[in-house]
């Protein structure tokens, strides 16, 4: 069946909004791409301040390694372009505690001697996690095909992968982050593996990341992530795609079944043949449609706190007046200062960009931080939001002490340090109306279904179609850009077109 005259609107231009964009107007469809913002990327980008540059997202990014389906999406869509240069660092990052430090290293028997030297009543649980990290380093995320359109020889091209991956979870089996750092001796075990991720996510999270780092995937394009989406945006306006910035969509309308179009905020309605919302969940559930259309398993993951947490973070970007970088890469340690409400955590992220040398003037660094906390933070900074002048000096007073902290920390960045920008949760929540002001999905917990993965169909409207991190937990690039490739693939199906087409001819 021809798609001639068939209409799409896709509903948020950050990553799984892009892909979903390009791969449609690749395959002959009439897109446009509708995003509140004036930028595209949703999370997935970065801004200027007095002559630097602050990234807000890509830190590592699955898929970089050729020749996995994931990487033919990033090639497809211009989040890799053929003359995207890749930084691959010789660390993940490093963990301090009580004066010590420890590595994960992209060599990981490098790493793995570290940790037995430094913990040798460690060894078994040691060897143990390391045979499993080294287990998934040839672990690819499934994105060829949607599960449900898969055909027995595709379904068992994935066996070997499933295998390994379920080898993984067994090993770890009802286990969060903090089980698992909590079977080592080592405090700073237990931190080096906390520090990735929040201590109540799945433990298999940090072994399969972590295997993904060693196994050579976890690269980094130069230009950071503005430049990528981008890319990803000149993709899409090429292959025909319209672009509509600045342009809310205020509904999706039913109509009998399906969904004949959508509500613009400025009272304009437009008819579509299919909907492709990739947006937070919580507002395609609850602002776009209403929640009597979310799926039972939706319904579930925003009403169990516990098994589907989502987190809060305080950021901050300083100028650092000087060359040289201060410390490798991305650096975690211990600021008890900066547990500035209820809630906060006491561990502080710090990380460098001198793989960048645009991202700062000639004799400069730009630096930046993150502070995790729970989510229970957030009703505290939505109050506080209300006062926009208290809101500013909080941030002002937070970030001074992230200052403070970081030369303290840091003796050779004594006097050398300018803040440039700082935000919280509440610059999630007004630039990409993020659910509780977080850049993620809900994260998978031992407490979560054991297929955490709500569908893309939308029960009573056949043509709308989801796409974005909110059905890929715990969200992140991969998901997003699986998830948008994915909605035009079932889109695909049901105009009775070959779906397996979809990455034919894309090179250009």
């Amino acid at each position: 069946m021809s798609t001639e005259q068939k209409r799409i609107a896709v509903i948020g231009a950050g990553i799984g909004g892009l892909t979903a964009g390009i791969y449609a107007a690749k395959n002959g469809f009439e897109v446009d791409l509708y995003e509140q913002q004036g930028v595209a990327g949703g999370e997935c980008t970065g801004w200027d301040r007095e002559g630097f540059h602050i990234d807000n997202c890509i830190h590592w990014m699955m898929g970089t390694r050729p020749g996995s389906a994931l990487n033919r999406i990033w090639r497809t869509t211009g989040m890799l372009a053929e003359d995207t240069q890749v930084y691959r660092a010789d660390q993940m990052y490093t963990s301090e505690y009580d004066g010590e430090t420890l590595t994960l290293w992209a060599d990981i028997d490098r790493t793995e001697r570290e940790m037995m030297a430094h913990s040798p009543g460690d060894k078994k649980e040691i060897r143990r996690l390391m045979k499993y990290c080294r287990l998934a380093e040839d672990i690819t995320i499934p994105a060829e095909v949607p599960s449900e359109l898969m055909s027995g020889k595709e379904g068992l091209a994935l066996t070997g992968t499933g295998i390994k991956m379920m080898r993984i979870q067994n090993a770890y089996k009802n286990m969060n982050v903090a089980d698992l750092a909590a079977l080592f001796k080592s405090p700073l075990i237990g931190r080096l593996i906390s520090d990735f991720t929040p201590g109540d996510s799945v433990a298999s999270g940090f072994v399969t990341a972590y295997g993904n780092f060693t196994g050579g995937d976890g690269g980094v394009p130069i230009g950071g992530s503005k430049a990528a989406a981008g890319r990803m945006l000149a993709k899409f306006e090429k292959a025909g795609g319209r672009y509509h910035p600045g342009t809310k969509v205020g509904k999706i309308l039913p109509a009998g079944g399906r969904a004949s179009g959508i509500l613009l905020e400025n009272g304009e309605e437009i008819q579509y043949d299919y909907i492709i919302p990739a947006c937070d969940a919580s507002v395609t559930f609850g602002t776009l449609l209403p929640e009597s259309f979310m799926g039972e398993l939706m319904k579930s993951m925003f009403a169990d706190r516990k098994a589907y947490p989502v987190y809060n973070t305080f950021q901050t970007a300083f100028e650092v007046d000087m060359a040289e970088e201060p410390f490798d890469a991305e650096y975690n340690f211990e600021s008890p200062e900066l547990v500035f409400h209820e809630g906060a955590g006491p561990r502080l992220t710090v990380k460098t960009y001198g793989y960048e040398p645009d991202f700062a003037p000639a004799g400069k660094q730009i630096l930046e931080t993150l502070g995790g906390g729970s989510e229970s933070l957030y009703p505290w900074w939505q109050e506080l939001y209300q006062d926009r002048e208290a809101y500013e000096a909080k941030k002002t007073e937070i970030a001074e002490t992230t200052r403070i902290v970081l030369e303290d920390h840091f003796p050779k960045l004594k006097g050398k340090l300018r803040l440039l920008d700082a935000w919280t949760p509440m610059t999630y929540a007004r630039y990409c109306s993020a659910y509780k002001g977080f850049y993620q999905a809900f994260m998978i917990s031992k407490d979560s279904a054991k297929l955490p993965y709500p569908p893309a169909y939308v029960e009573g409207l056949d043509n709308v179609i989801l796409a974005g991190q909110w059905i890929s937990p715990p969200g992140g690039l991969p998901g997003a850009a699986i998830t948008g490739k994915a909605a035009v693939q079932r889109i695909m199906n049901k105009e009775q077109m070959d779906f397996r087409l979809a990455d034919a001819g894309f090179a250009g």
